[in-house]
């Protein structure tokens, strides 16, 4: 058996299952982590959330910041996003079967026998191992639960603090900033406060660092036994910082779509090329 993890797909169908040939994928053998946001902006979204809910549990598929959008907008608390990038699945004739999946997906793996976890954006530098699993769980039984995921994701937007909130806060809005963590986190500056943006620069380049650059990433200012898988971070491309790997190689702007192998003690990646379908802002 082979478990290969892979990159952020946003939708690119046919470079999907080039990635999936190339690595001579088995259904029936092998297993595949995808990292999240494996729908939104490319050509093909509504094909490949199928294609991978089908895998069924030969499968671990992380809720990215995209299928948050999606699950959000399903559940009556709709952005303006929502309605501009979400109509594959709003107007899908297996809406709700597709909305249950999106709600159960994790926010976390781990993985003890292999010594590795995977988050889709990253973890905030003041959790050890345990306090990031144990957020992870509590955010997906509220996603999952009717009674709770209104109450999750009302308000829930993009002014978050710079800090996790203390004890004297209420649990839903130190859960608000978990999921803001897992599903959105870059870069922090060197004390660990999380920078959510930067005025004055476009989502295409305001992650970009430089080695001058005040800001640091995320994986840089934590402690952690093993390795982490992440995704998001199209701009930083395949980044293999022991034991740290970001496996977002901007896939849907015309760069690479990449899997590694999880199970291999030298951890190969393989990559495909694809078709620009998107310019970055």
């Amino acid at each position: 058996m082979a478990v290969y993890a892979i990159g952020d797909v946003h939708g690119c169908l046919s470079e999907l299952r080039m990635l999936l040939k190339e690595i001579a994928f088995q259904p029936g053998r092998d297993r595949l982590w995808f990292v999240g946001d494996i729908i939104n902006r490319g050509p093909d979204s509504l094909g490949t959330l199928r294609l991978v809910r089908d895998l069924g549990d030969r499968a671990v598929t992380l809720m990215g910041n995209h299928e948050l959008r999606a699950v959000s907008g399903l559940s009556g608390c709709p952005d303006r996003a929502f309605s501009k990038q979400m109509g594959f699945v709003q107007q899908a004739e297996d809406r709700a079967e597709l909305y249950a999946w999106l709600r159960a997906l994790p926010l976390m793996h781990h993985d003890p026998e292999l010594g590795v976890s995977m988050v889709h954006a990253g973890l905030f530098p003041g959790w050890d191992q345990a306090q990031a699993i144990e957020r992870a769980r509590r955010l997906e039984k509220m996603l999952r639960d009717d009674a709770t995921i209104g109450t999750l994701l009302t308000g829930f937007g993009s002014d978050f603090p710079d800090w996790e909130p203390q004890e004297s806060a209420s649990e839903v809005e130190r859960l608000q900033f978990a999921l803001a963590v897992m599903t959105r986190l870059r870069i922090c500056h060197s004390d660990g406060r999380i920078v959510w943006s930067i005025p004055g620069e476009t989502s295409g380049t305001a992650f970009r660092l430089t080695p001058d650059s005040p800001y640091r990433p995320w994986h840089r200012l934590l402690a952690w036994p093993g390795r982490i898988i992440y995704g998001h971070w199209a701009v930083a491309g395949l980044t293999r910082n022991d034991p740290f790997i970001g496996l977002d190689s901007g896939c849907v702007y015309g760069g690479k779509l990449t899997a590694i192998r999880v199970d291999h003690p030298d951890m190969p990646v393989t990559q495909v090329p694809c078709s620009r379908y998107v310019v970055p802002e």
